[in-house]
């Protein structure tokens, strides 16, 4: 799903601390737990 600007903020600031690919990871893994909300763009109908 397409990132918001604050999920593209959040995205490059966990990549830029862990590396590309661990980046991504945490960042995936946060969203799953729900301790980042509002990055993902709501699907339209």
């Amino acid at each position: 799903m397409p990132l918001t600007e604050k999920g593209k903020k959040i995205m490059k600031s966990m990549k830029k601390q862990y590396g590309k690919k661990k980046g991504e990871t945490v960042f995936y893994a946060s969203k799953n737990k729900g301790k980042i909300k509002g990055v993902d763009r709501k699907r339209g109908k």
